[in-house]
């Protein structure tokens, strides 16, 4: 399965699709005065909030993606991926992001390599991930389709709903003998992929359940659950 790019815009355009960065956003609140560089950047919703206190640079692969960015705010754009990043200089992003990504990167430890490359000392890296449980779960529960539950517990690649294969992964394997440490990790989708989508139309649903995933998505055993993870990692 190919990248459906209008079908994934059209799941950002509903309560379901805008929850995650409602969430996202919260996390990255306290990024301010930085020089952020977003890789995988695709409709620019993140570099776009990100850039009202920040210089920001975002690189992302998919042209049709670019060309429907949102750009409210100054940031810079790049298209592309590794290429880009080898024209960049040494230790010159103090945050870097790269959420949900590495799923569909066939070499994570060498993107990874030239994210220490360009992070300055002491500096952020912000991955966002598929969690094997959480995919497990919404697969079983919201989904009701335990054959496909039990092919991702053997190790099968999901089929997302319009970004084609992805691969789930081990991120402390990943960062195995590279100058990263793991801070901390949150919670993002808890409980709206376990509800049915009637009850996400209803007045208020969208408000209440930022409330309700905030509440815990720094806790276990909630935050081990959700279908993703936000890691904070620090430069050494």
């Amino acid at each position: 399965m190919v990248a459906n790019i209008q079908a994934y815009l059209e799941n950002l355009r509903q309560p379901w699709g805008q929850i995650y960065y409602d969430i996202l956003f919260e996390q990255l609140q306290n990024i301010k005065g930085k020089r952020v560089l977003d890789f995988g950047s695709g409709f620019g919703l993140v570099a776009n909030r990100l850039a009202q206190d920040n210089e920001v640079l975002a690189v992302e692969p998919n042209e049709e993606m670019v060309a429907l960015r949102v750009q409210d705010h100054p940031y810079q754009q790049l298209v592309g991926s590794l290429d880009q990043l080898a024209n960049l200089e040494d230790a010159s992003f103090d945050v870097i992001l790269c959420h949900n990504v590495l799923e569909y990167v066939e070499d994570r430890k060498l993107v990874l390599e030239e994210f220490t490359r360009l992070l300055k000392p002491d500096g952020l890296l912000s991955i966002v991930k598929h969690n094997e449980v959480g995919r497990v779960l919404q697969t079983v529960v919201f989904e009701n389709d335990t054959r496909k539950a039990l092919n991702l517990l053997a190790g099968q690649d999901l089929e997302t709903h319009s970004m084609g294969l992805a691969q789930a992964y081990d991120l402390d394997a990943v960062v195995e003998d590279l100058a990263f440490e793991v801070q901390h990790y949150q919670g993002i989708r808890v409980f709206y992929g376990l509800q049915d989508n009637l009850f996400k139309g209803q007045d208020g649903w969208r408000e209440s359940m930022l409330q309700m995933e905030l509440a815990v998505c720094q806790d276990s055993p909630y935050r081990d659950m959700a279908f993703f993870q936000h890691y904070s990692l620090k430069r050494s």
